[in-house]
């Protein structure tokens, strides 16, 4: 299951990344405050429970603590602007976030020399995956990207993938492979039927849980693509 390196086949088109643990390295800012923020509001949470909501979109996350509180979405929306002003303070003006490896965009460009597709999919906000884009320069080193939030569901559904396919004229899932460091990512490659689904052990996951999730190959960092 795990491997040094993933040689990309030649039948590959298009590869979905993930960002937060898997091209971006923020150190797990994004979990930690949606913690904050949730108790910031008094509502019940443990920290260890975040973890069954890694890779899903963050509306959904605070919404279903919300209302496990016995509250309704009356907070919601104020909610979710305090978790992304908050995001965007501890990720932009702290400047904690960098690429997972300055070597990436040297990466996507061999890639993509190579005919595949490089798309970047994330349950953050619209908002703030473009900031991160501008921020960390991708956009020339990219073909599309899409927020769990222009979908009608995120991970684990397939939504996302295969929005991504459809802005690169991609029919066939079998020339997909998804990225992640998620449990949902994982399940978000294999609800979208790809050639692969690949974990890897920069962000959120262990590798024990990324097996139990299914992953066809597990990697360290994405940077062992070749």
């Amino acid at each position: 299951m795990e491997q040094n390196c993933y040689q990309v086949e030649e039948n590959v088109k298009l590869i979905v990344f993930d960002m937060a643990g898997t091209t971006v390295d923020e150190g797990g800012l994004v979990y930690k405050t949606l913690v904050s923020t949730i108790k910031s509001y008094r509502v019940p949470i443990e920290d260890e429970e975040i973890k069954n909501w890694y890779g899903v979109n963050k509306t959904q996350v605070l919404k279903y603590f919300l209302n496990r509180s016995g509250q309704d979405d009356t907070k919601l929306e104020s909610m979710l602007s305090d978790f992304k002003t908050n995001l965007k303070k501890n990720y932009f003006e702290d400047n904690h976030v960098r690429l997972i490896d300055p070597q990436l965009p040297n990466l996507f460009e061999n890639l993509r020399k190579r005919g595949i597709k490089i798309g970047l999919n994330s349950g953050f906000s619209v908002d703030i995956q473009e900031a991160l884009i501008e921020r960390l320069h991708l956009r020339n080193f990219i073909d599309c990207y899409v927020s769990s939030e222009s979908v009608p569901h995120g991970r684990p559904e397939p939504y996302m993938v295969q929005h991504l396919m459809k802005q690169c004229g991609i029919v066939d899932p079998k020339q997909v492979v998804k990225i992640g460091d998620s449990i949902n990512d994982i399940l978000e490659g294999k609800n979208s039927n790809c050639h692969k689904s690949i974990g890897v052990l920069s962000g959120a996951e262990t590798k024990e849980k990324l097996e139990e999730a299914g992953a066809d190959v597990i990697l360290d960092s994405v940077m062992d693509l070749i």
